[in-house]
């Protein structure tokens, strides 16, 4: 997945810990061979090689991957969208602020969700643009953490704690200490003192942002974030954390809330129970705190 991977199983024999240890890493390797990009073996590049010009077929798996995709795309109102890869692209070799040119233009027409044609059917997939190629990095790892949750139920774990980095995460079970996990949100400009704590008992947190702490301790835009609606990346300097019941769902709606104006995030939020987004706005110099609550609550 391209991070560290961290898995804490409290109360488990040094055997059996070892033996759940190798279930969940030949399953992350697997989803990793299977939806890496990065890969030219794995299945999402030999679909983007064939989509292109002709109908793909899919696994059962794949294809309800790419199906959970586009509903989230349609549930965020377009902000989440896997098919954004070649505008990053773009935008490397680009100057933010530069008249978009004739490429621009071609590649936020024939990129988006929109483009991708599924048939039910014959479980098959094809790209109306040659162009277009999807790409599973904010969906992969939350992904992940829903087959090692249905590992360790199978194995009768109650109690772990498994990050992705420290922005993927999964609680399973009370903390060993009694209560729920406490999982704190970095403050990006003070380091080691968090901005927010989500408690969880059973639950995940996905965040998501759009820049890195240069050696200075300043924050660097990386530019990498594309609001699918504009095809401009995100200047503001934002991160967003998700805590919900799913890992799939808050990986999806961290990178689409990133992108969101706050009224649409709301209208989201209304539709699931439990989910708590909290956007962080870096632009002024100081963490601008947004904690979202249902407007029906």
């Amino acid at each position: 997945m391209g991070t560290r991977f961290n898995a804490i199983l409290p109360g488990l024999e040094d055997e059996e810990g070892d033996r759940v240890f190798m279930l969940i890493k030949r399953e992350v390797t697997r989803i990793e061979g299977k939806l890496s990009r990065f890969r030219p073996e794995s299945d999402v590049s030999e679909m983007n090689r064939i989509a292109k010009s002709n109908d793909c077929r899919l696994d059962d798996e794949l294809f309800d991957i790419i199906k959970a995709c586009i509903l989230c795309n349609d549930i965020t109102g377009g902000a989440f969208d896997v098919t954004l890869r070649p505008m990053m692209d773009y935008w490397k070799n680009n100057r933010l602020g530069e008249l978009p040119n004739s490429e621009w233009e071609d590649l936020r027409v024939t990129l988006g969700m929109k483009n991708i044609h599924m048939d039910e059917s014959a479980k098959t997939i094809r790209f109306s643009s040659p162009k277009l190629e999807i790409d599973l990095g904010g969906f992969g790892k939350g992904y992940a953490l829903e087959k090692i949750r249905e590992i360790l139920e199978n194995v009768k774990v109650k109690c772990a704690f498994i990050s992705f980095g420290e922005s993927s995460i999964l609680a399973m079970g009370d903390h060993p200490a009694g209560g729920a996990w406490k999982i704190g949100m970095n403050h990006y400009l003070n380091p080691g003192k968090p901005v927010h704590h989500f408690e969880i008992i059973g639950g995940s947190v996905s965040t998501s942002s759009n820049f890195f702490v240069d050696d200075d301790g300043s924050l660097k835009n990386h530019m990498h974030v594309i609001d699918p609606l504009t095809c401009m990346p995100v200047e503001q300097c934002i991160s967003v954390s998700v805590m919900a019941e799913s890992p799939v769902l808050a990986e999806m709606m961290s990178t689409a809330f990133l992108v969101m104006p706050d009224e649409k995030i709301y209208e989201v939020l209304d539709q699931y129970e439990g989910m708590e987004p909290i956007k962080i706005n870096y632009e002024s110099g100081e963490a601008r705190i947004n904690l979202f609550e249902k407007i029906n609550s």
